[in-house]
């Protein structure tokens, strides 16, 4: 066999490992894309974490405490019946209520032996009752529920030992009221409070929901992207099969043709 001939058959041989690199590459590929297309698919929205509940927040004894004798140092806290307004008509609406504060005022009043107005009981309540009525639609952050709270905060603070010698010491001024209105506050602040924080938990949420879902979307453009590409691959595989296919012909063909031709000459000879 002549030295060009040699080479070609080197460099042939060169080239086919080439090629068979070049496939099992190939075949690689077309194994970790259709494995990661298929992981891509899989892919389904993680549900967030629930909304959390706002932390509850209590109204404390002490800040009333700090409240009022802020409020008898600075000379400005009245206890005052509001007076009712002309035109308003007795009602049964949280009558109950207003009357179960009256009472507790009425304990606490002789527990400090303070001066009791001498003023008819029945429009004492009235006017109660009506203060009590405009506080309550006076926002939408109260309603019953802040009405049950007060009257149990008032008449827990009322009958509290220390608010009572507090009041007898001259260190307090007006209680009753006073202790309303700081509770009416801290309710709207806590439930103001409240409301933001599960604003703000239900739009992490629907913000973390929708992550999620953006998420999937790409995973699923993803495993379309890997598909196309393990086809790709597969493509270019069978292209190569094919030419080692038609390569492996002509070798075969090739050395027939060389084994005849010999054969030939050995008949001549």
């Amino acid at each position: 066999m002549s030295p060009v001939k040699n080479i070609e058959e080197l460099f042939l041989k060169i080239f086919k490992i080439t090629i068979l690199v070049i496939m099992g590459l190939a075949l690689i590929a077309i194994l970790y894309f259709l494995a990661t297309a298929a992981y891509q698919f899989s892919q389904s929205p993680k549900e967030p974490a629930p909304a959390q509940k706002a932390p509850e927040k209590t109204i404390g004894l002490e800040d009333l405490k700090a409240y009022l004798i802020e409020q008898e140092k600075r000379k400005n806290s009245k206890d005052e019946v509001p007076k009712q307004q002309v035109g308003d008509k007795p009602s049964l609406l949280f009558l109950e209520d207003a009357t179960t504060l009256f009472r507790c005022s009425e304990s606490f009043a002789r527990n400090v032996s303070a001066v009791v107005e001498n003023t008819d009981q029945s429009q004492r309540v009235e006017n109660l009752r009506v203060w009590v009525e405009r506080s309550v639609s006076g926002s939408s952050l109260r309603g019953e529920p802040w009405l049950k709270s007060a009257v149990t905060f008032a008449c827990m603070v009322l009958a509290d030992p220390s608010i009572i010698a507090l009041k007898k010491e001259g260190k307090l001024g007006a209680v009753f009221y006073p202790t309303l209105e700081f509770h009416r506050h801290m309710w709207d602040q806590i439930q103001a409070e409240k409301l933001r924080f599960e604003q703000a938990e239900e739009k992490r949420v629907s913000s973390e929901r929708a992550s999620e879902a953006a998420r999937v979307a790409l995973a699923k453009a993803a495993a379309m992207s890997y598909l196309i590409a393990s086809g790709i691959a597969f493509a270019l595989f069978m292209v190569l099969a094919l030419y080692l296919l038609g390569a492996k012909i002509e070798t075969d063909l090739r050395d027939i043709n060389a084994s005849i031709q010999a054969r030939g000459q050995q008949g001549i000879g």
